[in-house]
């Protein structure tokens, strides 16, 4: 390889674990363009990350055309290292074609059994067999079988592995004492993919663990700190876990602090200042202290006027969407407001605490 496309590789790599995800997508770009016509070794070693710049700038489509030319290429050549990214595009295609990676990957581990790209092979292979057959058994063996790499980066991402497989195994404590030293190591600065997927595994492990407290508060966390990020995948992964909190238990209330210059709800690390005037937030207040508001009541609060449905009905029904999305946004899953005939009640939990004034 020219020495000035090494030079780019690494300023790819830089760009991406800065978080500079489109300068990273436009180098790659250039590179995996030349696929067809000069596949190379490091085509290999950077179409994970090429793969996971796609699917977080939201240009996953892109994918569908280097899979042709991957599907051409590999028969042709007899290439482990085209092999590898073939399996590697098989995973990340729409709708993901595992069974088609697995035997690929098979094949690449039998003549590449060591070294980094056999480290991410094992890994891509143990998240197949996750995802065809939840097979803990298989999994353990590719990811505890991984010794031999030098990319600091596969470090962390063998430890989240190991961290899951635990979980899956029902070792809680000991998967917790591996992402604990996991997050006290890893920044998103410095590595946002494995800090993300660190704490994705966390809440799951304290979902599984049954301190669904905890897991909700790190959720929360999560999803505030990928908040302003251009990370796609990741939002969509807590997304999934949120609603699948939804139908569980919630056992922390909504702490409404009324004092004598601020109200304040809060529920778990999130909190948000309650501005009356906006009717919603204002609204909010009310169903939150009463629990229960007729239709006129709402009205009469809102507008200090009388209640009339044919024009209120609609108006009524956007205030009480504004309301739930203010209690999703402090990290609520499921903001339990029914409609009951006439008048909407809350139906979740409420800590009052008047301040001193």
């Amino acid at each position: 390889m020219e020495n000035k496309t090494q030079k780019e590789l690494d300023k790819a790599k830089e760009h991406f674990y800065a978080l500079r995800l489109v300068d990273c997508y436009n180098i790659l770009r250039r590179y995996f363009d030349r696929l067809p016509f000069k596949p190379e070794r490091e085509h290999g070693e950077y179409i994970g990350m090429f793969v996971r710049v796609l699917s977080e700038i939201g240009k996953k489509n892109e994918l569908a055309f280097y899979l042709t030319e991957l599907e051409k290429l590999e028969p042709k050549m007899g290439c482990s290292f085209v092999t590898y990214q073939l399996a590697v595009a098989y995973v990340n295609a729409e709708p993901p074609q595992h069974r088609q990676a697995v035997e690929l990957l098979e094949r690449f581990l039998k003549s590449h059994p060591t070294g980094d790209l056999a480290a991410k092979a094992r890994m891509t292979l143990a998240y197949c067999y996750d995802s065809l057959y939840k097979d803990v058994a298989a999994v353990r063996r590719l990811i505890f079988s991984i010794v031999d790499f030098n990319d600091p980066s596969i470090g962390y991402l063998l430890a989240t592995w190991r961290a899951k497989v635990l979980r899956d195994e029902g070792n809680f404590l000991e998967a917790e004492k591996i992402i604990n030293r996991l997050l006290a190591e890893l920044k998103p600065e410095k590595d946002w993919y494995s800090y993300f997927t660190a704490r994705i595994i966390s809440i799951g492990l304290y979902r599984d663990w049954g301190k669904m407290d905890l897991a909700r508060q790190l959720l929360v966390e999560t999803l505030n700190l990928a908040k302003e990020k251009p990370l796609r995948t990741v939002k969509r992964q807590l997304a999934v876990i949120q609603e699948s909190f939804a139908d569980q238990k919630v056992n922390l209330p909504i702490v409404f602090r009324i004092g004598k210059d601020a109200e304040v709800i809060s529920y778990l690390n999130s909190t948000i200042d309650i501005d009356e005037t906006r009717p919603f937030e204002k609204l909010t207040k009310l169903l939150l202290i009463q629990k229960k508001l007729t239709k006129d009541e709402i009205i009469k609060v809102l507008f200090e006027r009388d209640y009339k449905s044919e024009i209120d009905d609609p108006v009524i029904y956007y205030h009480v969407h504004r309301v739930k999305k203010l209690l999703k946004k402090i990290g609520l899953a499921n903001p339990n407001i029914v409609k009951k005939g006439l008048y909407y009640e809350f139906q979740g939990e409420v800590q009052l605490v008047e301040e001193a004034i």
